[in-house]
């Protein structure tokens, strides 16, 4: 509890007085006057019911505020908070102001840090307000109470109340993938209509047996069924579709590197949209998807599965994802994608690619490639291009030329390897990654690839 301005003002306006109306009277060598006595004796009063509006108001019931908010927030977006306010006090009989300040978790931002209304006598439904906020941090949150003042019995003093945080239930700060199942839906469809293939059976070069028919020109001759051919006394070739259940396995880097920001959030933060979408654009096309995480803080494997609701399923297991402290260990990855995969299917992996790409790693990829089609897509860092074409004017600016020159050779030397060791690669910048990896997905789907 603490004094209102209203108290102090009064305090120290009949001090004032009374005490200048003493020194005059000194001065002067008079006797008190019968003013300054009233004022002296009206500043003891007051200081009395000062006191009494003290103790009469320590024990006021608190207010019951309740939070109402989405169990699910998207990082980087207004949220809306809703409080609901009820007074379990008898005794008020007439509007009460309050002011109101939620404690927030720390990585969260509003333009409203206090909120100021007017409290109804006591009522079924009290009162209901509402305020914005933004989450600057994916995981898990949790609020820590509510703070609220309101002025005691007498409105003398200003009663400071802490609710503590009764709430249990996980609020999910989620990543920005809303437009999966927001608003623009129809017109990411739209896009995937324009740019891919629609799903359909089509038949082509693909791996499961459709039909036998007769050799026609530009026909492979290594599909002429022999048998049939002898049988016919002329030439049959098999003719194959698409195979069913094919499969997506993302082998997600989570190491130190993929802390590093590009374009306003970390490069982890642009493979997870672009995880999202891709598979997105893979569940429409009939295909499962699944995911690996390795070198996080505890690494996850999710099946692949097929059906829309994976997507849901893979953004409740990794949107606390975050970059460790740790150098991305592919041989442990390796190891755990070929116990964990059985079937076969496409593994696409989302790191970082420099100078440590030894002939080791090379080997492990390798082994990968042996058992699973493979794309790695190395996630170059859009800072070392911008400080490459960016004048020289100081010494300290040559010297970061210098570094981000040798780390752009380093990319490039070990996207280079990877293309003499005839593995698939996707060098690309983080803010292009969603587009370039959905048009390559694309491209292999309509090329009959896989």
């Amino acid at each position: 509890m603490k004094p209102r301005a209203s108290l102090i003002f009064i305090l120290a306006l009949l001090f004032g007085f009374a005490t200048l109306g003493t020194l005059w009277q000194f001065i002067e060598k008079q006797p008190l006057s019968i003013l300054n006595t009233a004022l002296w004796l009206l500043l003891i009063i007051f200081l009395g019911v000062c006191l009494v509006d003290y103790f009469i108001s320590r024990n006021r019931k608190p207010l019951k505020i309740k939070r109402i908010l989405e169990k699910n927030i998207i990082l980087g977006r207004e949220t809306t908070l809703r409080l609901q306010i009820t007074a379990t006090d008898p005794a008020i009989r007439q509007s009460v102001p309050i002011t109101i300040g939620d404690c927030l978790p720390p990585d969260w931002t509003t333009d409203t840090p206090e909120i100021h209304t007017e409290l109804l006598p006591m009522s079924q439904y009290g009162v209901e307000i509402e305020y914005t906020a933004i989450a600057h941090h994916r995981g898990d949150t949790q609020f820590s109470g509510i703070d609220y003042s309101l002025p005691s019995r007498l409105g003398l003093w200003q009663m400071i109340f802490r609710q503590p945080e009764s709430q249990t239930q996980n609020i999910k700060v989620l990543p920005d993938f809303a437009d999966i199942y927001g608003n623009d839906l129809m017109s990411f469809q739209r896009w995937l209509a324009m740019v891919g293939v629609k799903k359909s059976r089509r038949r082509g070069e693909g791996q499961d047996f459709f039909q036998l028919r007769d050799f026609m020109d530009g026909d492979n001759i290594r599909h002429i069924d022999w048998k049939a051919t002898a049988r016919t006394q002329k030439p049959i070739v098999r003719q194959f579709q698409d195979e069913k259940d094919r499969q997506i396995v993302f082998l997600l880097d989570c190491s130190r590197e993929m802390k590093i920001m590009a374009d306003g959030k970390s490069i982890l933060d642009h493979a997870l949209t672009a995880l999202l979408l891709l598979a997105y654009t893979a569940t429409h096309h009939g295909d499962a998807v699944g995911l690996m995480t390795c070198n996080a803080n505890e690494d996850r494997f999710i099946p692949p599965v097929k059906g829309i609701s994976q997507i849901s399923h893979l953004i409740n297991q990794i949107y606390d994802i975050e970059p460790t402290k740790q150098a991305f260990d592919l041989e442990t990855a390796c190891e755990r994608l070929l116990s964990q995969q059985k079937r076969r299917a496409w593994v696409i992996v989302l790191t970082t690619l420099d100078s440590d790409l030894d002939r080791e790693n090379i080997a492990i990829l390798h082994r990968i490639q042996r058992h699973f089609p493979l794309l790695t897509v190395s996630l170059r860092q859009p800072v070392i291009n911008e400080i490459t074409h960016q004048t020289l004017n100081t010494t300290d600016d040559a010297a970061h030329y210098i570094g981000a020159m040798m780390r752009e050779q380093d990319e490039l030397t070990a996207i280079k390897q990877l293309i003499a060791a005839d593995i698939p690669c996707l060098a690309t910048y983080p803010k292009q990654l969603t587009a370039e990896l959905i048009n390559h997905y694309l491209n292999m789907k309509k090329n009959g690839h896989w």
